[in-house]
């Protein structure tokens, strides 16, 4: 959800008998289900957050919630060749426009996902890849992770054995239920924390200005690796 312009820009519109100008326009709900075949299938967001969920075989459910411009100005969504597309337009809005959308994919297909305001992947077992201008936050992921974003990056309760983490100006911050094998994550501006098992661990952590922590057993050797760097915040390695 955003607000396009203030309450003053918007008032002065009215009074000058434009077009209808909304703070706290309602949600239109709509839900849609596409068939599915083959074994991966792309998100892509224009506008808006989305939440992805386990769903069934064989086809994908979507559920979205519009809200100004957005739900009246020709949305659209579609599932083509593997690239599930969910479109809607704020630009040139005075007043209150948004979109967000839950989408429930088949289990084992490969995901990507990119949605500029946001993602939030829930109880997925497959590989993912995800973008975002926004945050990005997974929860009970067991298969292979690829996460990218301007914002941050949080993870709670994972198992997933292999997972790669980018961010821009956020932070990152994963806490695991299964010991990884392959963590590789960074951060340009933020800190960076991961709480792991107890055991074993090749720990890189790396920090520019910040400071350093690992209470895990570090030997270079170790079939698990962990390596962590920061530009600009702490490196944390923590014991979960």
């Amino acid at each position: 959800m955003r607000k396009i312009a203030a309450l003053a820009a918007c008032t002065t519109l009215l009074a000058a008998a434009t077009a209808g100008c909304s703070l706290n326009a309602q949600e239109v709900h709509a839900s849609q289900a596409f068939p599915h075949t083959g074994d991966s299938l792309k998100i892509d967001v224009s506008m808006g957050g989305v939440r992805v969920l386990p769903g069934s075989y064989g086809t994908v459910q979507v559920e979205r919630w519009l809200r100004g411009k957005a739900a009246t100005d020709d949305p659209s969504w579609s599932l083509r060749d593997g690239t599930l597309r969910l479109s809607a337009d704020c630009t040139m809005v005075f007043g209150d426009c948004g979109a967000r959308y839950h989408v429930k994919v088949p289990p084992g297909v490969r995901l990507s996902v990119e949605a500029d305001d946001g993602v939030i992947l829930n109880g997925l077992t497959q590989d993912i890849d995800a973008v975002s201008r926004e945050r990005i936050q997974v929860t009970r992921a067991s298969g292979r992770l690829r996460l990218r974003a301007d914002g941050p990056v949080q993870g709670i309760n994972l198992t997933s054995r292999d997972v790669r983490v980018r961010t821009d100006y956020g932070g990152i911050d994963l806490a695991f239920t299964a010991r990884p094998g392959k963590l590789d994550l960074e951060s340009n501006d933020g800190p960076v924390t991961a709480r792991v098992p107890s055991g074993t661990y090749a720990v890189t952590a790396v920090t520019e200005t910040g400071r350093r922590r690992t209470e895990v057993e570090h030997d270079r050797k170790a079939d698990a690796r962990i390596v962590a760097r920061s530009d600009t915040g702490d490196v944390r390695i923590l014991k979960k």
